[in-house]
């Protein structure tokens, strides 16, 4: 009887040890899926933040371009993205990371180059003995390209304008394929990670 129960008890410790390991296994599975769900959801959240920074952009322009009508067709780019290589006439008060300017008194042409300057580059601003500095929606989009096209003499008695403004972005939750198909996953054949937002304007 005695070595009966010193099988039984071995078996039974044998057992345990399997259930132990499965557990692991499954639960180290589980905790796996929960990483990937949990960066994916935080791929999620910056594109949301982004499209959201990307939709201010278009409306602040918007209202700019509404408020500078009369020199709408400055504001077209030529089908090619805004360039922040060099800074416009300023046409607002700035600061220079020393100390604040006055603006200059802009022409229709100089605001509109302006405007397009002021939305679509970050403010590259380092204030000295500052921890907080004045920034754009720019600052936090990676890295937005502001194309606009101004189409005049559209409608009855060729009297409208209008203007189609378009954001384009980089993304981490999809991709584009070479057929031009959106691909969420990290794996195809994906030719970029971009993103875009587009509105038009009737003048």
């Amino acid at each position: 009887m005695l070595i009966q129960s010193k099988r039984s008890i071995s078996a039974t410790k044998g057992f345990s040890l399997i259930e132990i390991l499965v557990t692991v296994a499954i639960t180290t599975v589980g905790l796996v899926g929960l990483v990937a769900l949990l960066l994916e959801s935080d791929r999620s959240a910056q594109d949301s933040t982004s499209r959201s920074l990307a939709a201010w952009m278009i409306d602040d322009l918007t209202n700019r371009i509404m408020a500078n009508q009369d020199a709408v067709a400055s504001y077209d780019t030529g089908a090619a993205a805004v360039s922040c290589a060099a800074r416009p006439t300023m046409c607002a008060y700035y600061h220079d990371g020393t100390s604040r300017k006055a603006s200059a008194n802009c022409s229709g042409a100089q605001m509109a180059a302006f405007d397009l300057w002021d939305v679509a580059c970050p403010s590259d601003v380092s204030v000295t003995d500052s921890d907080i500095t004045r920034a754009g929606n720019a600052d936090f989009l990676a890295p937005p390209s502001l194309v606009v096209d101004v189409q005049a003499g559209l409608g009855v008695g060729a009297s409208s304008t209008q203007v189609q403004i378009t954001i384009t972005w980089d993304v981490r939750t999809s991709g584009t394929l070479d057929d031009g198909s959106t691909n969420y996953l990290n794996e195809g054949d994906i030719t970029n990670r971009t993103d875009s937002l587009s509105t038009e304007i009737d003048l």
